[in-house]
């Protein structure tokens, strides 16, 4: 009958899912979030780093709004991206 089917099916099902939970799982206990971010280009680590010092948390991604308008003492003193000095490829490389 169609019903035979069903115990294969879940153990099938359960494991195409087990190594998306497990990585879930391992996350949270080793890095603290559910998820990880991908750093293998330097692009996405800079990005990692612009998340870090906007918000304090890299895996909250601020917008655009949350930038501020100006630098605080008008040289390279703030926090947006123009007026920070971005770290060599060696700083990301570590």
């Amino acid at each position: 009958m169609w019903f035979e089917i069903l115990p294969v099916f879940g153990i099938i099902t359960a494991a195409m899912a087990a190594p998306h939970g497990i990585a879930y799982i391992l996350n949270y206990l080793v890095v603290g979030n559910c998820f990880r971010r991908s750093m293998v280009e330097v692009e996405q680590r800079m990005q990692y780093l612009r998340d870090k010092r906007l918000s304090g948390d890299p895996y909250k991604v601020k917008g655009l709004e949350n930038l501020p308008e100006d630098c605080e003492n008008g040289n390279g003193g703030g926090n947006s991206d123009e007026c920070y000095e971005m770290p060599s490829v060696d700083d990301c490389n570590e």
